[in-house]
């Protein structure tokens, strides 16, 4: 082990570099052991020469003693195992990490006059007043400048470089382009340039890193990685953040929701949600666009209340024709609504429109007014085709009713020819319990529309131990209790907040309107208790006044997605008085939105045994897909599997075959390293209906993701690190931030042995030599 050492010399070889000499022994005593020794060795030595009898004086004495005492050094020298170890040593590395990705090009800094770009203020930090701050730094560093975007690469070393670089091309400097020719700049790998500089191995090592960034992060190792890394090296990372830590004024639009069909002249109502910073009281203008028109067609104008606020976005549009149709939903804070500017937001859904009738089974138990009344609606109505049939009819009935059947369809395949099937208060006890059955399996698989109207014989009374109904109700009418209320002062039905946002509920050409229209309808006098409402159920319209055990008001009018279709639950039979002095207006217009809405998930059998879907609709970078086809056509295995046509705008086809999955009429695929689109995969050879599935996958988090400086992350970075952070309006600290650059070690120079040598076997000889020819001269022992 290293005993001792001590600087001999130090000799300047270079202008930047020093060679040191150092004394190193392999003695293992500890210090104190080796100076009692030495000190017991000189005692013994002088007590011997001084009490020895002899004629000698005592300056004869003590020149013998010497000669000892030198003896006995040189000895334990050789034992020490001396060397001199050398090394030439310099001045450590100062790494300088300049971002200038596509998000440095923001001009955003600087308070006095135009703003400039942050690119162009890390820049002129470095170069202000004939780069005052390099030459600081030099003093006790090399300096290295590198620039990072997508990859990391060292351009300049030394203040003189850095300078001459940075002003003759005025900007940071252009590094080896790419393959194609241009640099990417559409990612920041700050993460992996940091960790690039603590591994590389030139020969002065790193002592520090000069950060200068944004901290915008889009790709490969985070800072807080890097930092750690950077910790465990010893090199801290003086970080300077360039930019506006401010959010900047943004209004974004999320989670869009609308149907995927309609039928013509249907109201499609687009729901999302618009979120908001730093736009308070400003005009946020939200449009919705249609394929093919330049004008948007329906708009509404919204101010935020708050700085941050969350706004609900509802806007609906009537298509005329058939078709399929991109709609647009976008957001755009109005010019002069803030001082820095805010960047539109967009989503888009597609909607296609079919142009069909619409097919409805009318079923009742008895023929009260709302089947009545019902029934001579649905017949006017040239949209919709209506069939119906009455539990108590007599057999003549159905010979002198044209839209009336003489037995009630009981199977899957006859109640598939219908798109809604309307029960009026049927007397279950006059059908098979197989019929709830086979209506589930209607809703659920064919994606149909029910409605349970009820009413004071049956329903839902009659219906609570029928397992297979009380499944469908988007209410648990076994906890309902049987009869009815007849309210004689009357009750007004009462639209909730989820109601007045269903286009079934719209009776007005505004929600407000609607609103108003609502609270102005006939009231009613009878209602059914159909028990509280399903987790996920939906309670369109609600008692103003009755509660349920829970508190919450009691449903009149609530529906749920049971399968690809829905049921709808009416707790009231007698809408039809909404006919009072009005005539079917708003009886109609309910009833027969409320139809249409039901019809639109409605497939074909075609449909209902062929379907291709993607695992989920949105894919982030990187993600494999997955398609999935469920085939139960009659002869629909064939060899080698199905086979998808892959469709993006603006790429080639792809077709794609798909293997045999788990069960029968199931295939599967996996697609990988999909580049960013919105993609449409195509079922090859599927008939008349072909089977398609959509999907998108999202591009990388861009530069423009988050605008503002990432100033936490910076600090956090610094912080891991042991530096410091600072922005660049502080950056005049930096030179007493950053500490003088400790010379270390550059090379070892080979170490000179001394214990081994010549000279110090000839020194011990001729010293004991000495000693015993002095002592013979005085005739000592």
């Amino acid at each position: 082990m290293i005993g001792t050492s001590c600087t001999l010399a130090a000799t300047p070889l270079a202008q930047a570099t020093d060679e040191v000499w150092r004394l190193q022994t392999q003695w293992t005593w500890a210090p104190w052991v080796t100076a009692l020794f030495a000190a017991a060795a000189v005692a013994a030595v002088i007590a011997c020469y001084r009490y020895e009898t002899t004629p000698a004086s005592h300056f004869y004495r003590a020149a013998l003693a010497l000669l000892r005492l030198t003896t006995v050094a040189l000895i334990l020298l050789m034992l020490s195992e001396a060397v001199f170890s050398g090394s030439r040593n310099g001045k450590p590395r100062l790494a300088i990490l300049l971002d200038r990705s596509a998000s440095m090009d923001r001009e955003d800094v600087g308070d006095d006059g135009p703003p400039q770009s942050r690119l162009a203020a890390a820049e002129r930090l470095l170069t202000r007043d004939d780069a005052r701050l390099l030459q600081s730094l030099q003093e006790g560093y090399t300096l290295e400048l590198a620039v990072v975007d997508a990859a990391s690469d060292r351009v300049a070393q030394g203040r003189d470089e850095i300078l001459a670089l940075l002003s003759d091309s005025g900007g940071a400097a252009e590094p080896a382009p790419g393959a194609d020719g241009e640099r990417d700049r559409t990612a920041t790998r700050l993460g992996d340039a940091i960790a690039g500089q603590l591994d590389a191995t030139p020969a002065a090592p790193l002592q520090g890193v000069l950060v200068i960034s944004d901290g915008q992060v889009t790709a490969g190792r985070s800072l807080a990685d890097a930092a750690d890394a950077a910790r465990r090296a010893g090199a801290p990372l003086y970080v300077v953040g360039v930019g506006d830590d401010r959010p900047p004024p943004a209004a974004r639009l999320a989670d869009l929701a609308a149907d995927d069909t309609a039928f013509v002249n249907d109201l499609v109502a687009f729901t999302a949600t618009l979120s908001t910073q730093e736009l308070a009281g400003k005009p946020i203008r939200v449009e919705l666009f249609r394929s093919g028109r330049s004008e948007p067609v329906a708009s509404e104008t919204i101010t935020p209340g708050s700085a941050d606020a969350t706004t609900p976005v509802r806007l609906v549009d009537r298509p005329t024709e058939e078709g399929t149709y991109r709609y647009t939903l976008r957001a755009t804070p109005e010019p002069g609504a803030a001082d820095r500017v805010a960047q539109p937001s967009e989503l888009s859904h597609t909607l296609t429109v079919r142009d069909e009738v619409v097919r409805v089974l009318l079923a009742a138990g008895y023929p009260n007014y709302e089947f009545r009344y019902l029934k001579h609606l649905l017949e006017r109505d040239e949209t919709i085709r209506v069939a119906n049939y009455l539990q108590s009819a007599d057999p003549q009935y159905a010979e002198a009713d044209l839209t009336a059947l003489p037995r009630m369809p009981l199977r899957l395949d006859a109640l598939a020819e219908y798109d809604v099937v309307v029960l009026i208060d049927l007397d279950p006890t006059l059908l098979p319990r197989s019929v709830w059955d086979e209506l589930g399996r209607f809703v659920s698989e064919r994606g149909g529309g029910l409605v349970l109207v009820a009413g004071p014989r049956s329903l839902p009374s009659a219906y609570s131990s029928r397992s297979s109904f009380v499944a469908l109700a988007p209410t648990q009418i076994n906890q309902a209790q049987p009869g009815g209320y007849n309210e004689r002062g009357g009750y007004a039905v009462t639209p909730t907040p989820l109601g007045l946002q269903s286009t079934a509920m719209e009776l007005g050409d505004t929600p407000d309107e609607s609103e108003r229209l609502w609270r102005a309808l006939p009231e009613l006098y009878w209602r059914a208790d159909v028990g509280p409402p399903k987790p996920a159920a939906q309670v369109l319209a609600a008692h103003p006044s009755a509660r349920l055990d829970s508190g919450a008001p009691a449903p009149l009018i609530a529906e749920h997605y049971y399968g690809a279709g829905r049921v709808l639950l009416h707790a009231m039979d007698s809408t039809y008085r909404w006919r009072y002095r009005v005539g079917d207006v708003f009886f109609a217009r309910y009833w027969v939105q409320t139809i249409r809405s039901l019809a639109r998930n409605k497939r074909s059998e075609a449909s209902a045994t062929l379907e291709l879907a993607a695992t989920k609709p949105v894919y982030e970078p990187g993600e494999a897909v997955r398609l999935r086809l469920r085939d139960e056509r009659p002869g629909a295995s064939r060899e080698g599997g199905p086979t998808v046509v892959l469709q993006a705008e603006g790429r080639a086809e792809r077709r794609v075959e798909l293997a045999p999955g788990a069960g029968s009429g199931r295939f599967e695929t996996t697609l990988r390293d999909l580049p960013p689109g919105d993609y449409r995969a195509v079922l090859v050879d599927a008939g008349e209906n072909p089977a398609a599935a959509e999907f998108k996958v999202v591009a990388p988090l861009g530069e423009d993701a988050r605008p503002e400086m990432n100033r936490a992350a910076l600090e956090a970075a610094a912080e891991r690190s042991r530096g410091e952070f600072v922005t660049i309006d502080q950056s005049g600290r930096l030179a007493e931030i950053i500490p003088p650059g400790r010379p270390t070690a550059l090379e070892t120079l080979p170490p000179i042995e001394l214990w081994n040598r010549w000279p110090i076997l000839a020194a011990i000889t001729l010293c004991l030599t000495a000693e015993w020819v002095l002592r013979k001269r005085k005739a000592m022992l």
